[in-house]
């Protein structure tokens, strides 16, 4: 390029800057040096045709639409290659072997749709298109009123700026693949769902749904993209493989904002092979990380890293069963005067009739007790560190989720799992619910925003959720529950200022929590009641107005490496003949105490730091029992 040297660089910037795309593709193609040129246009030129293109929006709208994307030319890239992908890997039509032609053919024609154009009405274009024709509907509106079906694949966009075409419609798809692009959807009179497939793949870009319902039944599948879900409107999955949701809005539900009902059916069709693909690519827990992983953490628990502790039953005769020795404080006696004719009037009682809730005494004399190490005079005569003003703790760090899922094949296989709806990079707000998955159901949701719901996130019915580095905030009722046997994985989530608890877990619910921030909420942190189960590991529980992880009603967590701090009540309580296995947890500057137990609660309490605290660092209340020991109070 010697004409290079005849002009500054930033006039040959300014020179490129007024060509239209295909013209800058061919001038990347030139040489190195103009590649260079037509790269370095990434803030001005390639911004300018991103944000000019109708149909593509903001990279990271909704959730951070002030943000500038990596890379300009990377998003109209990435926008041109979704627009394409709905004929990717299509399954071969096997009604007619000339129609696979049809789809490749680079002449597909074009139908206008609009007054003054070839068709007025949408069923009309409908009705002489062909096999991946693409029909433009200009701007207007158009009502149908009879349900429209969609026979062969075609796209649909329409002209001008979002909001210019509107459709008052019930589509049908009944062909192997759709897609619908700039579009706005609102209910006809007759029904309230403006699109459903029942075994098709259908893609939607930049479409507005305002009080409609989008409904896929499996097998069918949907990729969305940059949508929006306004006025009570909702996407319903109902037995789906796998869908995706990539940066959509959803606002103003009048339920849940996303419904996954059912397991996911076994019959799959075309798109699922595709959809797995791109799911690992915007997933960070795809293959890379189970390739980083210790040998011995792949598929089996490595053997070098000290083994979970089970979510179980923690009698005296469950701790002999695992560990082969006596329990160290077995006849300690916490409270006088306990006995199975004691237990509290509280809720769930019909769960305790349904268990034998055997009473046994503890006692030990005092010079036996886990503690009485702290009080025996060294050699010299002097008392042992640990009993000066100043005891030489090393309180442990946290463990990372790389870490976590090193000790925990179970974790790793959730975190690595792609099955169901993938909820990613969308912003649920100002409405009633979030994400609803029930009967069996699954979804992955992954840096997602919730804020101003009734709720974010409701798992119940023995239904897989995997939830990765969301937002959680603002929500009137608890950010996330868990009921009837929900289980999955919740990690490296920020949820905080909920109206109550920021995890609520019951009624068998058994998920693994790790590394996640719980914070300024105004009840709890974490709550685990009416059976619930739950591994609560290596999280940040601070700044709650009531306990850090609320344990009562039969709750049986594992709380383990922890640090639970400046809440403004007791770090840990276990009341209503709550129970648990608490270890490992550092517990501090909490304003009442450390732990409080009261009305029948029966934790092991092990191996903790509780610390520095404004009231004491243990209080064994009402009632209270359970085994304490090797801890750390000061």
């Amino acid at each position: 390029m010697e004409e290079e040297a005849t002009l500054p660089v930033e006039l040959w910037r300014v020179i490129l800057a007024y060509l239209p795309l295909p013209d800058l593709g061919r001038c990347c193609l030139v040489c190195h040096a103009w590649r260079e040129l037509v790269l370095s246009l990434d803030n001005t030129r390639w911004k300018q045709l991103c944000l000019g293109c109708p149909e593509c929006r903001h990279p990271n709208w909704p959730s951070q639409p002030h943000q500038e994307p990596p890379s300009w030319r990377e998003a109209l890239k990435q926008h041109a290659l979704a627009s394409r992908t709905w004929t990717q890997n299509g399954v071969e039509l096997q009604s007619s072997a000339c129609l696979h032609l049809f789809r490749r053919r680079k002449d597909r024609r074009i139908w206008h749709v609009g007054p003054g154009c070839e068709f007025e009405t949408l069923r009309g274009a409908l009705g002489v298109a062909g096999p991946y024709d693409r029909v433009v509907l200009h701007p207007g509106v158009y009502e149908e009123q009879a349900e429209v079906a969609l026979k062969v694949p075609v796209e649909l966009v329409g002209l001008g700026r979002l909001g210019e075409v509107s459709l008052l419609v019930c589509v049908e798809q009944q062909c192997p693949t759709a897609r619908l692009c700039n579009l706005v959807f609102m209910p006809a009179w007759f029904s309230t769902v403006v699109y459903k497939t029942s075994w098709g793949h259908v893609q939607l870009d930049n479409c507005n749904f305002e009080g409609a319902q989008l409904q896929i039944r499996g097998p069918g599948t949907c990729q969305a993209r940059f949508c929006s879900f306004s006025q009570g409107s909702a996407a319903n999955f109902l037995g789906v493989a796998l869908s995706l949701l990539d940066s959509c809005d959803f606002s103003g539900s009048d339920t849940a904002s996303v419904t996954m009902d059912g397991s996911p059916v076994s019959e799959k069709n075309w798109a699922c092979k595709h959809l797995a693909a791109l799911a690992r690519t915007l997933t960070s827990w795809g293959s890379s990380t189970h390739r980083n992983l210790p040998r011995g953490t792949r598929g089996a628990r490595n053997t070098d890293v000290a083994p979970m502790v089970p979510t179980e039953d923690w009698s005296k005769a469950a701790w002999q069963r695992n560990t082969g020795t006596h329990l160290l404080g077995q006849d300690t006696v916490i409270e006088d005067g306990w006995g199975a004719d004691k237990i509290g009037d509280g809720a769930l009682k019909s769960h305790e009739q349904g268990n034998d809730q055997t009473s046994w005494d503890y006692k030990l004399p005092c010079d036996r007790h886990s503690l009485a190490h702290l009080l025996k005079p060294q050699l010299d005569g002097s008392l042992p560190p640990a009993s000066s003003p100043n005891p030489p703790y090393v309180i442990p760090d946290l463990l990372s989720l790389q870490q976590e899922l090193q000790r925990d094949p179970e974790a790793q296989l959730l975190a690595t799992s792609i099955q169901g709806c993938f909820v990613r990079r969308c912003l649920f707000r100002d409405g009633k619910g979030g994400v609803h998955i029930c009967n069996y159901g699954q979804a992955r949701l992954e840096a997602n925003v919730f804020c101003g719901l009734n709720y974010a996130v409701r798992c119940i019915q023995n239904s897989t959720i995997v939830m990765l580095r969301n937002e959680v905030r603002e929500c009137s009722a608890s950010g996330v529950f868990l009921r009837l046997s929900a289980h999955g994985l919740i990690a490296e989530n920020n949820i905080h200022s909920n109206g109550e608890a920021g995890l609520d877990i019951r009624k068998g619910a058994n998920p693994i929590i790790l590394c996640n921030r719980i914070h300024s909420g105004l009840r709890s942190g974490v709550v685990v009641l009416g059976n619930g189960k739950g591994s609560i590991r290596s999280n940040q529980i601070y700044n709650n107005k009531e306990a850090g992880v609320y344990i009562l009603f039969s709750g049986n967590p594992v709380v383990s490496g922890n640090h639970i701090f400046q809440g403004q009540a007791a770090g840990i309580a276990v009341n209503e003949n709550g129970r648990g296995m608490i270890v490992e947890n550092v517990i501090r500057e909490n304003q009442w105490g450390g732990a409080d137990i009261r009305r029948g609660g029966d934790p092991v309490l092990r191996n903790n730091h509780i610390c520095y605290g404004y009231s004491d660092g243990v209080v064994v209340g009402e009632r209270g029992r359970g085994l304490i020991e090797g801890n750390h109070i000061y």
